[in-house]
């Protein structure tokens, strides 16, 4: 009780500010700003460059030599803030680099153009277009295909270490979508020994049956009337719904990972985790696939492959 009382006397704003400073570097971002809010000796402390540093990564001035254009800060604590919220674009422009707000782990977002997609530069199966929304100059449009596998690799030694990632294909769909209901999709994560994969489905029946378009029968004409100089009339035939066994509604997405939209108008479906901390260095494999249905699929655009930490 008496180590209690004096705990509870103690005021930690009287220590020196490189003590505080010193202090908050040992916490993470998120507990840093909180004691920032606790007194104007605090929030000094806060913004000292020992803090951030620390939450900085070690090899954050490499990674920022290899930024496309030169990346301005005031200070360590501005720079974090600055990487947290404006990815900044390296390695000639295929890919992005940001850190996460709450550790300050790394991150990155892979263009589409470091992926390797099967038959990706054969224009009848695949188109590359400029997409004012997305990242990066190009985006990859899926056209018509049967085959359809996109895999993404980074070295292990680009993450922060101790750390839980996720794998995201992050992507749109057009008005044309199709194939992309069912059957499901396979993805994989591997780095070392460690294997996470999952059933997924960009297209939910749902969204297939609102954007797919109403089947018309041909136009037909009839002739009315008798001798040889018949009238023709054109008769507009009713608009019929697909045929029901053309949509698979009895497909059930129990254990099916589906995709979810995200802050910036694009969507994104789980593809797998793995973690920094088991040891297993080298190349951290992702993909995306499905090759067993044989059903023609197009309507997907795929800007890249985000891996990031889990929340």
């Amino acid at each position: 009780m008496a180590g209690e009382k004096e705990m509870a006397g103690v005021d930690f704003s009287t220590l020196p500010e490189g003590c505080i400073s010193h202090v908050l570097s040992l916490t993470s971002p998120l507990d840093a700003c909180r004691a920032a809010m606790v007194s104007p000796v605090f929030r000094s402390a806060e913004a000292s460059d020992t803090v951030w540093e620390r939450f900085l990564p070690s090899d954050i001035a490499g990674i920022l030599a290899r930024a496309v254009d030169r990346v301005q800060y005031s200070s360590k604590r501005d720079l974090f803030f600055r990487l947290c919220g404006d990815p900044i674009l390296i390695d000639d422009r295929k890919m992005s680099f940001f850190l996460d707000r709450m550790t300050g782990r790394k991150c990155y977002l892979l263009s589409a153009r470091l992926l390797t997609i099967v038959w990706g530069d054969t224009p009848s199966y695949w188109r590359w277009i400029d997409d004012p929304n997305s990242r990066f100059s190009e985006v990859a449009e899926l056209l018509d295909v049967c085959w359809l596998e996109i895999r993404g690799q980074l070295d292990t030694k680009e993450l922060s270490p101790h750390t839980k990632y996720v794998a995201y294909l992050v992507f749109n769909l057009t008005e044309a979508t199709r194939g992309l209901e069912h059957p499901s999709q396979e993805t994989s994560v591997k780095v070392g020994a460690q294997v996470s994969s999952h059933t997924t489905c960009l297209q939910t029946i749902e969204d297939a049956l609102a954007i797919r378009p109403r089947r018309l029968r041909p136009r037909r004409w009839i002739g009315l009337g008798f001798g040889p100089r018949l009238r023709r009339t054109f008769i507009e035939p009713p608009v019929l719904e697909p045929p029901e066994q053309a949509t698979p509604a009895t497909v059930s997405t129990t254990n099916i990972v589906l995709p979810r939209k995200r802050e910036d108008d694009w969507m994104e479906i789980e593809l797998g985790q793995f973690d920094t901390d088991c040891g297993d260095v080298g190349e951290v494999d992702m993909s995306f696939m499905e090759v067993k249905g044989g059903f023609w699929k197009s309507g997907l655009i795929v800007q890249g492959i985000e891996i990031r930490p889990t929340n």
